[in-house]
Formats: structure tokens, C-alpha cells, sequence
């Protein structure tokens, strides 16, 4: 194969010129967010390969196709030095934020905000010098478990997203 030629494009996320051999998997996660949406339970995908596989570009084209079917998708690295808390706060802060403009989800989204300003409380998280704007939800997301506490935290943004 000439070299110049070649469709391969190692790099992080870079997509190549087609997904080929990949329809399966894109379906699948399209099937899941369609059983989602539709309020249904739907099956998860584990994507698992050696670095430079395509894995990141897969997700992004399923974030694509999930923006496409009206979801709204959170984009998070989490590298092996960073605490789960401190990477989930301000990508979740900024989704409840755009969330709470809709008239049906704001009660639900300023809830979740104040759930996510208790986790970040109980985890001490701080997201730079900016307030929420909301009181903390006491007794939500805030023991310092963080197995519970994330539980109860993707409930009550899951709820502002349903709504």
C-alpha cells in the first residue's frame, strides 16, 4: 500500500475517511439510544482494544448520532491522576445548566444541580471560583460514599433529563 494513500490516520480521536467494519457496533448503540428514548432498558457496549484501535472515534461518532437523536452528551477523559469527582463536576454542572433553560426540566435540572452541588461538597471539589447558584441538596448525593453517592447523583440527573 502506498503510504500516501493509506486511509489509516493514527492519532487520538482522529476519524479516518470511513468506519468501516463498524456497522454493528454503531447500530447497536444507535438501538440503545432509540429503547432510551422510548423509555425503555436497553443494553450497554463495553468498547475495549489496544490504544489507536479507533475506540475514541467510535464514541464520538455514537455522541454524534446520540446529539442527532435529540440526547444531550457529556464528553469526559479521565486520566489516572484525576479523582472520578473532580472530572464528573463540571462537565455535569454544564449539562444541568443548559438542561434548566427548558421550561419542563427546570424544577428537575435545579435539583440535580443542588445534588451536584452537595456531591462536590461532601467530595471537596471545587470547580474554580464559580458558584453554582443553587443550594446544596442536603441528605442527596452527599455522605462521602461515593459508590452511593453516584448513584444518587446520576438519579437526579437522570430525572432532569427525562423531564
Amino acid at each position: 500500500m502506498d503510504p500516501a494513500r493509506n486511509p489509516f490516520a493514527p492519532g487520538a480521536g482522529t476519524p479516518p475517511p470511513k468506519l468501516a467494519g463498524r456497522q454493528q457496533v454503531l447500530a447497536a448503540a444507535v438501538v440503545a439510544l432509540r429503547r432510551v428514548k422510548g423509555g425503555k432498558a436497553a443494553q450497554g457496549q463495553l468498547l475495549l482494544g489496544l490504544r489507536g484501535v479507533g475506540k475514541t472515534v467510535l464514541l464520538n461518532e455514537m455522541a454524534r448520532q446520540a446529539d442527532a437523536l435529540g440526547f444531550l452528551t457529556v464528553v469526559l477523559e479521565a486520566p489516572e491522576d484525576r479523582r472520578l469527582a473532580e472530572l464528573l463536576v463540571p462537565p455535569l454542572r454544564h449539562a444541568l445548566f443548559q438542561l434548566s433553560r427548558a421550561e419542563k426540566a427546570k424544577q428537575a435540572a435545579v435539583a440535580a444541580l443542588g445534588a451536584l452541588r452537595a456531591f462536590a461538597a461532601a467530595f471537596k471539589v471545587k470547580v474554580g471560583d464559580v458558584q453554582f447558584g443553587v443550594e446544596a441538596a442536603r441528605g442527596t448525593a452527599d455522605s462521602g460514599d461515593l459508590d452511593y453517592d453516584l448513584s444518587e447523583l446520576v438519579r437526579c440527573v437522570a430525572a432532569a433529563a427525562r423531564a
